[in-house]
Order: structure tokens, then C-alpha cells, then sequence
């Protein structure tokens, strides 16, 4: 009797214990809730579905690769393009603000040809016009040889033709040419020596 009175005594906790089993029939016990649920592995694929991903990223990476090389072309062109813009530019504009001077130029010169010799006034005309000369001779702005030389149809204008024993020699220059760097500017007017 005694241990049936053992029995019956129990704690509080066993009895709720004992209550919530009797009201969930259904649940599962507590070990069965901490395993993990397995599932079903996802059939692999075959080494020829392998190889055919492979191969296809292999293709893309070489598309990308030639599409990246193309882009960097691309963009050294255009920074090649657009320098060569720039200096073209650059020369456009010297030579241009050069051309408009000319005529200034060509005024002192006269100028200094006219005055009489040792006149004061010429020789300030003089020196302006080396200050011209020298401040344009920075930008690579320089005469056109021509008196005396051979005739190159690249450099001189021929306006008048004279005969002579010694043919295709410039005589006389009736206007100066010039050029900035290698470029002409102005072709200088000759008079050339024909046979």
C-alpha cells in the first residue's frame, strides 16, 4: 500500500506534465522535434550538361574579354583623335592670328624702306618691327627663303618670268611668304629666271 501511495504522489510538475500529454494526443516527443528533416537531393547532373556550362561560360568570358578590348581600342582612338583636334586646333588659331598680322608687317617693312637713311623715326619703326618679329618667331612663325634660291612651287608664287642663263632661280621678291613651323602661311610672290 505504501508504495501505491508513493505512486500517486507526485509533483506538481509531472501532473502538468501528465495533463498536456493527455491533451495533445498528436504531439510528437520532444526528441523528434531536434532532428533535422532530410530531404531528397536534387538528381546531379551529368558531365555532359557540366561540359556544355562549361563551354558556355567559356564563350561569355571571351565575348567579355573581346568586348572589354574593343572598348579600351575604342577609347585610345578617341583620346589619339582628340588630341591630334587639340594641336590641330591650336595651330588653326596661331596661324590664323598670325595671317591678320601680315598686313602690319608689310607696313612697317615699307615704312622702313621709305624713311631716309639714319631718320630716328625709322629706326623706332625698326625696332618695333624686331619686337614683332620676335615675339611671333616663339610660335615658330619664320620668312620663306626665297631671293637667290631654287623655285619650289610649294613655297613661292610665281607672278613673273624672266629669261636668263641660269633657269629656275628666284630674281626678285615682290612679297615676303611665310610659314608657322611647317606650315605656309603665306607663299612668298616671286619673280623667277626662265631659259
Amino acid at each position: 500500500m505504501k508504495k501505491d501511495k508513493e505512486k500517486k504522489q507526485t509533483t506538481p510538475e509531472a501532473d502538468v506534465q501528465d495533463k498536456s500529454q493527455q491533451a495533445q494526443p498528436d504531439a510528437q516527443p520532444e526528441s523528434a522535434e531536434s532532428e533535422p528533416v532530410v530531404e531528397e537531393q536534387p538528381q546531379q547532373a551529368g558531365v555532359d550538361e557540366w561540359r556544355a556550362a562549361l563551354e558556355l561560360a567559356v564563350k561569355q568570358r571571351d565575348d567579355y574579354l573581346d568586348s572589354l578590348r574593343r572598348t579600351q581600342a575604342d577609347f585610345q582612338n578617341f583620346k589619339r583623335r582628340n588630341q591630334t583636334a587639340r594641336s590641330d586646333g591650336y595651330m588653326d588659331g596661331t596661324c590664323d592670328v598670325i595671317t591678320a598680322a601680315l598686313p602690319a608687317i608689310d607696313n612697317l617693312e615699307r615704312a622702313i624702306g621709305a624713311a631716309p637713311e639714319g631718320d630716328p623715326l625709322a629706326e623706332g619703326v625698326r625696332m618695333t618691327l624686331k619686337l614683332m618679329l620676335d615675339a611671333l618667331s616663339r610660335f615658330g612663325f619664320e620668312e620663306v627663303p626665297a631671293l637667290g634660291e631654287a623655285f619650289d612651287p610649294e613655297k613661292h608664287n610665281a607672278v613673273m618670268r624672266e629669261q636668263t642663263d641660269d633657269p629656275g632661280k628666284v630674281l626678285e621678291v615682290f612679297q615676303k611668304g611665310y610659314r608657322v613651323k611647317d606650315r605656309i602661311i603665306r607663299y612668298a610672290m616671286v619673280k623667277v629666271s626662265t631659259d
